[in-house]
């Protein structure tokens, strides 16, 4: 296991005339159990000075590594789950013909929707299930259902829920 079976190395000259690997492909034994053997390509690029190993295709996954990032110029397409696991996982939406600009974030456990552009929370659910905000008005297109109780600290429609329940009380 972990023995290299071969490299593809590029090489050039930097501006002082010194040689230098600015690019390789390797080919490693990841398993070499009879039966079971898989294999691993790396690929490593000149970093900052130094060769750094940017992607590891094994016989199950393509991992970018120490610092690699993704981009994609056209559609994707998943066929299975998207994980994200980091301490603050999001997903950053930029609109590039508008100033709309959105996360979908999870925040020390509280799953939020963030407006980037006006950075406010518009829509929170805290680590206990609770809608902690909702900025905005909502508009239901069918009917809403209250399975508990309502708390209102404003009015509804104009009028003072409180001091009107109190008036009913009396009668």
């Amino acid at each position: 296991d972990a023995d290299y079976l071969g490299q593809l190395k590029f090489t050039g000259e930097s501006d002082d005339g010194s040689k230098e690997v600015y690019a390789k492909i390797t080919g490693k034994i990841d398993d070499a159990s009879s039966g079971t053997e898989d294999g691993i390509i790396e690929i490593a690029h000149r970093k900052d000075g130094s060769n750094n190993i940017s992607a590891r295709f094994t016989s199950e996954t393509l991992k970018l590594i120490n610092g690699t990032g993704l981009e994609v110029a056209g559609d994707t397409t998943l066929s299975a789950e998207l994980t994200i696991n980091t301490t603050r996982p999001r997903i950053t939406l930029n609109d590039t013909d508008s100033e709309s600009d959105f996360e979908i974030k999870n925040e020390n456990g509280s799953f939020r929707i963030r407006d980037i552009d006006n950075p406010t929370d518009r829509y929170k659910i805290n680590t206990s299930g609770t809608v902690h905000e909702f900025l905005g008005s909502a508009a239901f297109s069918s009917t809403l259902n209250v399975v508990s109780n309502i708390t209102v600290g404003g009015t509804v429609d104009g009028r003072d829920l409180a001091t009107d329940g109190t008036k009913l009380d009396g009668i």
